[in-house]
C-alpha cells in the first residue's frame, strides 16, 4: 500500500471529503473505487478534481461528523495502481534507498530523500558521512533499467 492523499477537512454536509493528493500522477484517481483509510478498506462512491484538491464520497460516511471522523488520514491504494500509471517514471517510494554509483562504477551515495521545494525535485543524498542535495536534473541522473547512474562531473554542478 502506499499514501496517494491525505484528506484535509470535510466538505459540506453530506459526508463528502476534500483531500490533498500526495502524487502528480492523478490519473491514478481516475475510476477509482476502493482505497484505504486507517487500515480499512473503504468503497468510494464519487470522486472528483476541482482546483487541486480530491473531493471524495465515501460509502458509510453519510454526513459532516462522519467525514470530520476522517480528517488527517491518509488514503492509500495498492502500489501496483501507481506502478500502472506511472509508466517509466519512478515513484519517490522506490528512489528512497537506492544507491547511486557514477558511471565508472565508484559508489555516489543513497538517496535518503527527495523533497519538492516547487521548482522540481531534490534529492538527499547520504555519501560518506555527510548530506548533499542535488536536484534531478536528466543530463546528472541517468536511467539504466530500475536505477540511476550519476554523471559524475554534471553532478558535481549541480549539487550542493
Amino acid at each position: 500500500m502506499i499514501e496517494v492523499a491525505k484528506i484535509v477537512k470535510p466538505q459540506g454536509i453530506k459526508g463528502e471529503v476534500k483531500a490533498q493528493p500526495l502524487t502528480n500522477l492523478l490519473a491514478v484517481f481516475d475510476g477509482l473505487k476502493s482505497c484505504v483509510i486507517d487500515g480499512v478498506e473503504r468503497k468510494i462512491k464519487s470522486i472528483s478534481f476541482r482546483q487541486g484538491f480530491l473531493y471524495l464520497c465515501i460509502e458509510g460516511v453519510t454526513d459532516r461528523n462522519g467525514a470530520e471522523e476522517l480528517r488527517n488520514k491518509f488514503i492509500s491504494i495498492d502500489k501496483s495502481l501507481l506502478e500502472d500509471v506511472a509508466g517509466d517514471e519512478f515513484l519517490i517510494d522506490d528512489l528512497i534507498g537506492m544507491v547511486l554509483y557514477d558511471l565508472d562504477g565508484n559508489l555516489v551515495g543513497q538517496i535518503e530523500d527527495v523533497v519538492d521545494y516547487g521548482a522540481g525535485d531534490v534529492f538527499i543524498i547520504e555519501s560518506e558521512g555527510r548530506t548533499i542535495e542535488a536536484p534531478y536534473v536528466e543530463a546528472a541522473f541517468i536511467r539504466k533499467g530500475n536505477t540511476l547512474v550519476v554523471d559524475r562531473a554534471r553532478f558535481d554542478e549541480v549539487a550542493i
